[in-house]
């Protein structure tokens, strides 16, 4: 296993890495004016997700449920995005899109108070590089399979999987512990104020 996670650290090449966090940004540096122009195709989803997730968290939940469905929503969209590499451009477009995502529904939840500051808090500063990761390689195997590079590794998309299955899942996995319980300590909160 442990040779495992250190040959992805080696393939996984760190300038893609940074490129994916750089259009995720962009993608969230975007996410207001969407949200204030009311830009519909951009903002639809995410809104759908406020709503869904406003209906979820009106009613206390038993931690394992709120955990299972907080990991199999990353766990899903994550590997959506390592599936995008068999898209011409999707990978870059995937991407940027979750940038916006995130972005309307912090800034439609924080009221756009804290939005950047907001990207340091535990769960994000573990789920936000699992999601570059998995676009990273996605990126990588688009441009070594249908782009011709061979400056890159070439690697199959069965090892990325598995590049996937060691590196994302342990970060979604623990980001969904550290999630649970800071949901369960807001509704403990809420409760104590009423």
């Amino acid at each position: 296993m442990f040779d495992i996670i250190y040959e992805a650290t080696r393939q996984i090449n760190t300038q893609i890495f940074f490129l994916s966090a750089l259009l995720f940004f962009i993608g969230y540096v975007f996410a207001p004016t969407a949200y204030y122009k009311n830009i519909r195709w951009l903002i639809a989803y995410p809104m759908f997700v406020v709503r869904i997730m406003d209906q979820f968290l009106k009613v206390s939940h038993h931690p394992l449920k709120i955990f299972i469905i907080v990991m199999s929503l990353n766990t899903v969209s994550l590997f959506l995005n390592l599936l995008s590499g068999w898209g011409v451009i999707l990978p870059y477009l995937f991407i940027i899109y979750m940038g916006i995502n995130i972005g309307v529904v912090m800034y439609h939840t924080l009221e756009g108070e804290f939005y950047y500051l907001e990207l340091v808090n535990p769960v994000a500063m573990i789920e936000l590089p699992a999601a570059w990761l998995s676009i990273s390689m996605a990126i990588q195997f688009n441009l070594t399979s249908f782009w011709g590079n061979t400056s890159l590794p070439q690697i199959e998309f069965s090892r990325y999987f598995t590049y996937f299955l060691v590196l994302v899942i342990p970060m979604l996995f623990l980001a969904g512990v550290l999630e649970t319980i800071l949901i369960k300590f807001g509704e403990k909160n809420k409760i104590g104020r009423n």
